[in-house]
């Protein structure tokens, strides 16, 4: 085999398989693959080199531009599509955050929710609510360490969560866990 096949050859290939592609049952001269004329397909820039874009000069020429957006007027614009909306008669915009500090806290952070949002309950889809009232039932009476599960058909089977025991029938405590 000539040098210049070996090269381009993958070494995973059949020896009587294509120059080209490696399968067997044709050879190069044959081969649909390699009449392919890329370059007309693709077109010249994809085959030369593409100087280097790097974010800092993306932005420096947006910073020339001047097509950066400004974010220091936000709160009035804010103000002013609000009381645009109340003139116009449409549903009134969501309150804004309390004046202090633009970033708001994790509830976690702040020492827990706030109070309107522990009085409402979150919004949720009816499908996963029936799921998670589904999943509480199942789990009423478990003995520790195991938990309930439910199949395509949600058909409930309980697993142990250390030893990974799965099982039809609901665990009791004298259960064995092996």
């Amino acid at each position: 085999m000539e040098l210049h096949h070996r090269l381009r050859r993958d070494p995973s290939w059949h020896p009587s398989g294509c120059n080209i592609c490696g399968q067997l049952g044709h050879q190069a001269a044959q081969c649909t693959t390699g009449t392919v004329n890329w370059r007309a397909m693709y077109g010249e820039s994809a085959f030369t080199m593409q100087r280097a874009v790097f974010q800092s000069d993306v932005e420096a020429k947006r910073k020339a531009s001047g097509k950066l957006i400004d974010f220091s007027d936000l709160e009035k614009r804010a103000k002013d599509y609000a009381q645009m909306r109340e003139e116009q008669g449409g549903p009134p915009p969501q309150q804004a955050p309390p004046q202090g500090s633009r970033r708001q806290q994790h509830p976690a952070a702040a020492g827990g929710p706030p109070a309107a949002a522990a009085a409402a309950p979150p919004p949720a889809d009816p499908a996963a609510l029936e799921a998670a009232e589904r999943k509480r039932a199942a789990e009423e009476g478990l003995p520790p360490g195991w938990s309930v599960a439910f199949d395509a058909q949600k058909k409930p089977y309980f697993w142990h969560k250390q030893t990974k025991k799965v099982q039809w029938d609901k665990p009791t405590a004298d259960t064995p866990i092996n």
